[in-house]
């Protein structure tokens, strides 16, 4: 959902990736990893699944912990590229998405994966995905890139939903059958029946959006370039900027068990809000690396993940 990374957001995870495992780098294929290889590995996108976390990221790892992040194993996986989202339906099944068109799925919570589909002579690397039921799923990428299953992923077909190739950087579910789209250059398309048909929305930014989540009050917060943040109560119909002295680009966000919001991004930069994303403070990460993705970690501690694997960082769980 961190769209950005190499098309749209100046290559930020092209130039994070220089923090990567070399290609001449051994690493296994499978199994434990030490703590010095999780921290050169670049980490796109992250979830937590009761008291597992996976994440996934360049070269197509996937890794696995099952101890909020103190120890990590990387998946049995095929081979693929940058991988820059994931969606899990239930503790078991989850897919994965990526450059080249690729989609992979697991059915044991993450620890292996096979290939469902992969289309590198389309040159567009997917950017999220998400399912409205089991079954039913949507993968969007860059230039327009569109796909979706009826059947859990043994078959994804394309579909053109725009009339141009704006990069569709991210879908999420806002609603019961409604879904949004964020995109390049302030793109916005909402569905109010599961994706079947997708409608243009006034967008309050003509800069690129990379991601959106909906807080527990049911409101709509999207963000994107040069730390740009709205905030809407009507279904993504109308919305209010909110106030960000910062302006380094936002690529991912979380919406945590108690409500908080987090807002992960560029230099280091990770917003968090107790109030639904009406306003947000800064939160003392101790890095500059471009930061992805924030996952709920152990009492009073949370995951960033990045360009320099994860991150622990104090997070207590309510203002004290």
């Amino acid at each position: 959902m961190l769209a950005g990374a190499l098309a749209l957001a100046g290559c930020a995870w092209a130039r994070g990736a220089a923090n990567a495992p070399a290609a001449g780098d051994i690493l296994p294929r499978s199994g434990p990893l030490r703590a010095a290889t999780m921290g050169r590995l670049l980490l796109v996108d992250a979830v937590r699944i009761g008291n597992r976390i996976v994440a996934v990221g360049d070269r197509g790892y996937v890794v696995v912990s099952e101890d909020h992040g103190v120890h990590w194993a990387r998946a049995v996986a095929p081979d693929a590229p940058l991988l820059t989202a994931l969606e899990f339906t239930d503790a078991k099944h989850g897919w994965a998405v990526g450059h080249d068109e690729v989609i992979i799925a697991t059915v044991d919570g993450g620890h292996t994966w096979t290939e469902q589909f992969r289309a590198p002579a389309e040159k567009r690397p997917l950017l999220d995905v998400t399912f409205v039921s089991h079954e039913a799923g949507i993968a969007v990428g860059a230039y327009g890139a569109y796909y979706e299953t009826s059947d859990a992923g043994k078959h994804w077909s394309a579909r053109k939903i725009i009339p141009d190739d704006r990069h569709l950087n991210a879908i999420v579910r806002i609603g019961e059958g409604r879904l949004l789209i964020v995109g390049e250059a302030g793109t916005l398309l909402a569905s109010d029946d599961a994706g079947r048909t997708w409608t243009p929305l006034a967008s309050p930014y003509k800069g690129s959006l990379f991601g959106a989540l909906v807080a527990a009050d049911g409101a709509v917060v999207a963000f994107g370039l040069r730390g740009h943040i709205y905030r809407s109560t009507d279904g993504a119909r109308t919305w209010t900027q909110v106030a960000n002295p910062s302006a380094a680009s936002l690529m991912g966000g979380t919406r945590f068990p108690d409500g908080g919001i987090v807002l992960a991004g560029a230099a280091g930069v990770a917003l968090v809000s107790r109030d639904d994303g009406r306003s947000f403070v800064s939160l003392a990460t101790g890095t500059t690396s471009l930061l992805a993705k924030a996952v709920m970690a152990g009492p009073d501690a949370v995951l960033l993940f990045g360009e320099a694997g994860a991150r622990e960082v104090p997070f207590p769980s309510q203002e004290r």
